[in-house]
């Protein structure tokens, strides 16, 4: 039955899937390209000095792309469920609801997973070949709350679709939205290493608060 749901959810968010991943490649490129005819206007040691003393990574255009795809992600799984109530039939499965409800919830958060990965992994390979292997580590410590970013815009968005009742969803959006906000606060380089902790709580935290809107789905609450 849960592989069942993966799959159902998988036909249902693969054509967004792909398109999140061609602009995320085309992004990720066009960062290292710019990178690159710096490196050759500037100078390796020119360039180097200027990221090391102004701190400037040359990232920042990455900074709301998780964001964003976390939210579509979340609207294209959650709108089509609550619009036509499609919900239900996922709620009268032979199998406890939070099992399903957490098995959709999953699927998501792997291809979200993927995505942030990938864009994690081209950046420090591609990187190290014209960079330091601290330069490197700063650019991905950088990048670290923006990815957590998205997987909390991603659960907010979804605690909020799921909620049955409009005045609770604005509600919800105005607790949610200042969590997500405290990973964009700024861009400066690493400077969220002392806030990881918290980050990822709230990561736990919020991912439980679609179960929530499910019950009271599930109560009746229109």
């Amino acid at each position: 039955m849960l592989r069942a749901i993966f799959y159902k959810e998988w036909l249902k968010l693969r054509l967004f899937w792909c398109l999140a991943l061609v602009v995320h490649i085309g992004l990720i490129a066009y960062l290292l390209l710019a990178l690159r005819s710096t490196l050759l206007a500037s100078g390796i040691v020119e360039t180097w000095a200027t990221m090391i003393g102004r701190d400037v990574l040359m990232v920042n255009a990455l900074m709301y792309l998780p964001l964003i795809t976390g939210v579509c992600i979340a609207l294209c799984q959650w709108l089509p469920e609550m619009q036509v109530k499609r919900i239900r039939l996922t709620l009268h499965l032979p199998i406890d609801y939070t099992m399903s409800i957490g098995a959709m919830l999953f699927c998501s958060l792997i291809c979200l997973c993927g995505l942030f990965a990938l864009d994690a992994a081209v950046l420090a390979i591609v990187e190290q070949i014209w960079l330091p292997r601290e330069l490197v580590w700063r650019t991905f410590l950088t990048c670290l709350p923006w990815f957590i970013g998205g997987l909390l815009g991603y659960s907010v968005t979804s605690w909020c679709l799921l909620e049955p009742q409009w005045k609770i969803r604005c509600v919800d959006f105005l607790i949610g939205a200042p969590i997500v906000a405290l990973c964009f606060l700024t861009a400066q380089p690493a400077c969220y290493i002392s806030m990881w902790p918290w980050l990822v709580l709230a990561i736990l935290a919020t991912m439980c608060l679609p179960f929530y809107s499910i019950y009271r789905f599930k109560l009746g609450k229109q």
